[in-house]
């Protein structure tokens, strides 16, 4: 049975919290605490899968507690349910917890969020690896595009459009921008998946912010590895999601399945960078292992952890709350969609896209799949486009 934590130093928060999650009683074991102090001594005895705490409290505050937790206990799925704080504030939790509640949460949605919190735990076999995806903060970008926000930010004369643009191109500042424009304490009723839109909500104060008081941005600090490069990675990112977004053209997408389609795919490999950064010398060792072996990169990642990519990428933006559709977009890539055309088609194209970009993409079961879409004549066009994404990033005539 799963262990949820709830911290509240208000006993009649606490109180409302029972009566609401009665219910689930007999699927839950539930314990109700007034403070971090009792709350980090449950967790010192037992373990517990899901912590839900408030932000204000007198004797320990939330996010005194939540940097211990993730200190003593980083296997642990942190989560804020708290009322008004100052925007600082905010923005450090964001940082120390995984999702974002505002008081007062009804019902529905707060059931629905811990179900989803705790069913993803069983995605990841490898504690060790679920411990490590739990208590990540943030990933580095590329260097120069890390560069470039940092340059654009302290100018002070950057549009919205053009910090958007950067952010854009970067997976990890991607990520990490959707997470918090996407957190219940902006209020906005609609999921967001276009980083542009994102800053244009949040401001720039709030993402300069972000840079200075949660230091939420880093670069990526090479380390010697032979089979591994954040630009190769970065570029091939960009070149799937350029290509998803032209078969989505094709696939006549709406403006919002387009974007799904164009984000997906630039996050598509998140999970390589999490295994690259924290792991170096053993993905480097699977990414050998799959040349001298001539199988797959997913299958060695299997080998070496229990998981490949697409699991781990997958975990990490389910953890991070990012919209489903980006999500199932990132677990499923290598697979080819199932469903009814209209709700597979950004995935199809991220699908075909990253297919066509990697070389790995087999002929006959393309071609009984484009038929299925109506699309089989456009395979050609979709082929010379891969073919000119992959000159450009190789710099070849």
């Amino acid at each position: 049975m799963k262990r949820v934590l709830f911290v509240d130093d208000e006993q009649n928060v606490l109180d409302g919290l029972k009566r609401m999650l009665y219910p689930m009683r007999n699927e839950w074991s539930m314990d109700f605490v007034t403070s971090g102090r009792q709350a980090l001594k449950l967790l010192s005895e037992y373990e517990v899968d899901l912590l839900i705490t408030d932000l204000r409290m007198a004797e320990m505050s939330g996010i005194e507690l939540l940097s211990e937790v993730l200190k003593r206990h980083p296997q642990v799925v942190r989560m804020v349910l708290s009322g008004t704080v100052d925007q600082q504030t905010t923005l450090r939790s964001t940082v120390l917890a995984h999702q974002y509640l505002v008081k007062p949460c009804d019902a529905a949605t707060l059931r629905a969020t811990m179900e989803r919190a705790l069913t993803l735990r069983v995605m990841l076999d490898d504690p060790a690896l679920k411990q490590l995806i739990s208590k990540l903060q943030t990933l580095p970008s590329v260097p120069a595009q890390y560069v470039r926000l940092m340059d654009l930010l302290r100018s002070g004369d950057a549009s919205s459009k053009e910090i958007g643009d950067v952010i854009r191109q970067d997976m990890s500042m991607t990520a990490k921008v959707l997470q918090l424009v996407n957190s219940s304490f902006f209020g906005i009723r609609r999921r967001i998946t276009d980083p542009r839109e994102a800053v244009a909500y949040l401001g720039q104060d709030t993402v300069r912010d972000l840079a200075a008081v949660a230091s939420m941005f880093s670069a990526f600090r090479p380390k010697k590895m032979h089979n591994f490069s954040i630009d190769s990675l970065q570029d091939h990112s960009l070149a799937v999601a350029t290509l998803a977004r032209r078969i989505g053209d094709s696939l006549r997408l709406s403006k919002t399945a387009s974007e799904h389609a164009y984000v997906g795919a630039l996050l598509h490999d998140i999970g390589k960078l999490v295994l690259a950064c924290n792991y170096p010398e053993k993905y480097d060792a699977a990414m050998q292992r799959a040349k001298d072996e001539n199988i797959t990169e997913r299958c060695a990642e299997v080998e070496a952890f229990g998981s490949s990519h697409t699991e781990v990428g997958a975990y990490l933006l389910w953890l991070w709350a990012l919209p489903d559709p980006l999500t199932e977009i990132v677990l499923r890539h290598h697979d080819v969609p199932a469903g009814s055309c209209e709700t597979i088609k950004p995935a199809a194209a991220v699908y075909l896209a990253d297919a066509l970009v990697s070389g790995d993409f087999d002929e006959d079961v393309a071609a009984t799949y484009l038929a299925q879409l109506g699309m089989l004549n456009e395979l050609s066009n979709w082929k010379a486009l891969a073919e000119e994404l992959t000159r450009q990033r190789t710099g070849s005539a």
